[in-house]
């Protein structure tokens, strides 16, 4: 899966999960993507700024905890 899908499944839910967050984590890391997909993920990002999509509570205490 892409990080443009990823994002899409995570726009039209309005919540970014633990495994949505570690899977475009893994793709950056591999340098795995497209100009499509850092297009997206910036979308994404402006949205949760603008609280339109919000962090499932674990993504940050998994982080942490890590």
């Amino acid at each position: 899966m892409s990080i443009y899908e990823i994002t899409r499944e995570v726009m039209q839910s309005c919540v970014l999960t633990p495994e949505q967050e570690l899977a475009i984590n893994q793709i950056l890391s591999e340098q795995a993507y497209t100009l499509s997909d850092l297009e997206a993920l910036d979308q994404l990002i402006e949205a949760i700024v603008r609280q339109e999509v919000r962090t499932s509570p674990d993504c940050y205490e998994n982080h942490v905890a890590a």
